[in-house]
């Protein structure tokens, strides 16, 4: 089984936006791109991942959130027909991120909601009405979801899951359909520190902890998030926490920053490889990959 990984797409579309839609955190938002973060996303690059994790024969494709720039309707028609043009509604799980809850008015729309989930986000009934979280079940793996995103204020991209989340989790990490399953818990904030800056507290996942306590209480086998726009790989026994970065920059100033997608291999429910891909000289290509050898994770093709 083979479970594809991308995150953090930033499709950019103005189409149908209004200058009143602006008037609020957008304007920030629209001067980070403004001062050049437009540039290093590229749609072209994002249908290349898409494309390659097709032609690869993935089984199933986890988005990871911020699929959308400013959380207009215009991106969210446009990224939701992109994926529609690769996969099939039952291939995805798709969480979202702070940009596409980036505001007070997003969120009240429910835009994320009715214009990215064209149907229950699960296939497993969990016995509540709630979205978050959802769970998808494919073969001997279960894909859980949930949104640590919500609008905040201007400067602030920080994440929370809440206590009913969290305690959802824990009793849908024990449904009869997934126990038994290989779990793969889905989120697009990060559990670790990557970004060393003084302002981390104004972006990091406020509960951290408890979700990875969770997690390692509950046999979670791997953990896969977006945000930092960059590669991180950490085992915290029994759990693996992955982040390939975000599939559609192009242009950076660092190797790591490249545009990257994951690709994880689950055979008889246990995760035994994982693959990147990253972006460079107009194309994808494999980067680093890991196995599990021994009991430790090990690299086969370290060119970091």
């Amino acid at each position: 089984m083979k479970i594809g990984h991308i995150s953090d797409i930033h499709w950019l579309d103005t189409t149908g936006a209004r200058p009143g839609d602006f008037f609020n955190k957008r304007l920030s938002g629209a001067f980070n791109l403004l001062a050049g973060r437009a540039k290093k996303h590229s749609k072209e690059t994002a249908r290349m991942a898409l494309e390659m994790l097709r032609d690869l024969k993935i089984d199933h494709l986890i988005v990871t959130g911020d699929l959308s720039n400013l959380a207009l309707p215009g991106e969210f028609s446009a990224v939701r027909h992109v994926l529609d043009s690769y996969f099939e509604d039952a291939q995805m799980s798709i969480v979202p991120g702070n940009h596409d809850f980036y505001t007070g008015e997003s969120l009240k729309a429910r835009r994320f909601e009715k214009m990215i989930y064209t149907h229950r986000p699960g296939n497993v009934d969990l016995g509540t009405e709630d979205v978050w979280p959802f769970v998808n079940v494919f073969g001997d793996v279960a894909v859980i979801g949930l949104n640590s995103a919500q609008p905040r204020p201007w400067f602030v991209a920080a994440g929370r899951l809440g206590v009913s989340q969290l305690e959802a989790l824990e009793k849908a990490l024990n449904h009869p359909e997934v126990a038994g399953r290989f779990k793969i818990v889905a989120l697009h904030h990060h559990l670790f520190q990557v970004v060393m800056t003084p302002g981390e507290s104004l972006r990091q996942l406020e509960d951290r902890a408890e979700l990875l306590d969770i997690c390692r209480r509950n046999n979670v086998g791997l953990i896969v998030h977006g945000h930092n726009h960059d590669y991180t790989f950490r085992y915290v026994e029994p759990v693996l926490v992955c982040e390939a970065g975000s599939c559609s920059v192009c242009r950076f100033k660092r190797d790591v920053r490249a545009g990257k997608f994951n690709i994880y291999t689950v055979e008889e429910r246990k995760l035994c490889g994982v693959e990147t891909y990253r972006y460079a000289d107009g194309a994808f290509a494999l980067w680093q990959s890991y196995h599990f050898e021994g009991g430790e994770w090990r690299c086969r093709c370290p060119d970091r």
